[in-house]
């Protein structure tokens, strides 16, 4: 039920939707869904957490999960770290395991990343993205790395890395990718913290209050996302 566009439950799985180029809203990301999917929820234990905790060098538990989806027409994500999304409960590591449930390709928008990037830490993200001119930069001495996969295929990355995805230009396959996000065990817990907050700052559209202003929210949960935004200019037209 989750994975179904349709379906969408105020204060379960968070669903949220971007506009695709004719107009109409298209599913775009899923959050704070292994509460309700079993079959999910086998995905965090066992060798996913132990590879993550292997990385690391310590033990780690699980900060956030999502399912991007790249159906045709999606837009692309700008490029951008995690780490300044991640900052809520005080944390600076975070590792995440990327899991291909369909195929990445360059025609559907695979992830690209410049490897070398955690060297340079957390950079500025001026409008909620990595500064314009550092990534023609990269653009031109041809930093970005496309990360091709094939369906079951996962990768791992930290916080730092600077990624992008560009626009789904296939005209039939979609895309699914799962992101599984840990932070250390030692620094705590924060799995329930950081969904109650991010529905109370950046609900999903279904459960935003009509008229209210979801900007300040959105600098942090809807960082370099084709997801649209309640400014104050919207909510107050």
């Amino acid at each position: 039920l989750f994975l179904s566009p349709f379906i969408v439950h105020a204060g379960s799985w968070m669903k949220y939707f971007e506009t695709a180029p004719d107009g109409t809203n298209i599913l775009c990301r899923i959050e704070n869904f292994l509460p309700y999917h079993a079959l999910s929820r086998g995905l965090v234990r066992g060798k996913i957490t132990q590879a993550i905790s292997e990385l690391m060098g310590e033990e780690s538990i699980l900060y956030k999960e999502k399912i991007n989806f790249k159906l045709p027409g999606a837009k692309g994500f700008p490029p951008h770290q995690d780490a300044p999304a991640y900052i809520t409960f005080g944390m600076d590591y975070h590792v995440t395991c990327m899991i291909a449930a369909d195929a990445a390709t360059m025609d559907n928008g695979c992830l690209e990343v410049v490897p070398h990037g955690p060297e340079l830490g957390m950079l500025p993200h001026p409008g909620g993205c990595l500064p314009q001119e550092m990534v023609d930069e990269w653009d031109r001495n041809n930093k970005w790395v496309p990360i091709t996969c094939e369906s079951g295929e996962v990768v791992f990355f930290n916080s730092l890395v600077p990624h992008r995805s560009r626009d789904n230009m296939s005209s039939t396959a979609s895309r699914s990718i799962y992101y599984l996000t840990y932070n250390r065990l030692r620094d705590g817990d924060h799995r329930d913290n950081y969904y109650a907050d991010k529905r109370k700052r950046f609900p999903p559209a279904n459960e935003q209050e009509e008229g209210k202003d979801y900007s300040d929210g959105a600098a942090i949960y809807n960082l370099a996302t084709p997801i649209p935004v309640k400014s104050k200019a919207s909510a107050s037209s």
